[in-house]
């Protein structure tokens, strides 16, 4: 009986012994398969992660492809006009017909000795009569481009003086009172893109006496311009320019502000007048244009407005 009981003793140790195998290696297989399936959603997270990853950089570059489509590039600079008279002496008035090679260029000149702008100067729209010794300078911009540089001649007219400077041509702004009377003046110091900074005032004085109603401004009254933009020589030949506003005249009776504004530019220096495109090479790139220089004594005209001057000098 004794060796029954030990011998069924024996047996059931040995049962529960493979029992509890048998659970072990079902808990290591299920937590085998549990770690697998684990590593298989992390693989395939990690496909979709990458997918979407491609797609989003995908679609920023064809977003990025479209916007540069729709906009133009503008390294281009616009063709400089041409005139149909060359430069030089001739006996009576000359008609001077201006052109540009940029498709849809807008050309805009002056007469006045001041370099023409799309906001002072008068639009071309057809020829252009030089009856009286004058420089005709003209400017071209196109679409998506960067203006032309300054298209110069010098039309000496036998027995004609120059001309003044002309309303259109001074005045900068649009909005002109009626009542103007002209102020000529003379820059009091030089001026030049090199040294000068948007803000200085440069000194003018009247080179003539000038009647306002029944009040007299004396010859040497002085006055003022305020330059309003700088820029300096550039690579590829582009030249300096200065841009300067009229501020007031400044007779013993109290300032009178003036108006009119104008623009120099120096000379580019291009390598080629018909190049778009101003990187042309290792050496011109390097090169720039002269700076834009006004000197003293250079005259230019201002405007003021008869009914304010007349109350300023009445004070």
């Amino acid at each position: 009986m004794r060796t029954f009981l030990a011998f069924f003793s024996v047996l059931l140790t040995s049962f529960s012994v493979a029992a509890q195998d048998n659970a072990a290696a079902q808990a290591a297989q299920q937590a085998a398969e549990q770690s697998q399936q684990a590593a298989m959603q992390a693989m395939h997270d990690a496909q979709q992660a990458n997918q979407q990853a491609a797609e989003a950089a995908q679609q920023a570059t064809q977003n990025a492809q479209a916007s540069t489509a729709s906009q133009p590039c503008c390294v281009a600079w616009t063709a400089p006009p041409r005139f149909s008279v060359k430069a030089g002496k001739y006996p009576g008035a000359v008609t001077v017909k201006i052109t540009d090679a940029s498709r849809s260029a807008v050309i805009y000149y002056s007469t006045d000795g001041w370099t023409p702008t799309a906001d002072s100067s008068p639009r071309y729209r057809g020829p252009v009569v030089i009856d009286s010794t004058a420089t005709l300078q003209a400017i071209a911009i196109a679409p998506y481009s960067m203006r032309s540089v300054v298209t110069s001649a010098q039309y000496v007219i036998a027995g004609v003086a120059a001309n003044s400077p002309s309303l259109t041509a001074a005045v900068a702004s649009p909005n002109i009172p009626p009542n103007l009377i002209a102020v000529p003046l003379v820059f009091d110091a030089e001026v030049s893109s090199k040294t000068a900074s948007v803000g200085d005032k440069v000194p003018m004085i009247l080179s003539q006496d000038l009647k306002i109603g029944s009040f007299l401004v004396k010859k040497g009254t002085p006055g003022s311009v305020t330059i309003t933009q700088v820029d300096h020589t550039g690579i590829g030949g582009a030249p300096g320019s200065l841009s300067f506003e009229a501020d007031d005249l400044h007779p013993q009776s109290g300032p009178i502000p003036m108006l009119g504004g104008a623009t120099r530019d120096g000379d580019a220096k291009i390598p080629n007048a018909t190049v778009l495109i101003p990187m042309v090479g290792p050496l011109a790139i390097l090169r720039h244009g002269t700076d834009a220089v006004i000197t003293k004594g250079t005259p230019f005209t201002a405007y003021i407005d008869f009914g304010t001057s007349t109350a300023v000098a009445q004070q």
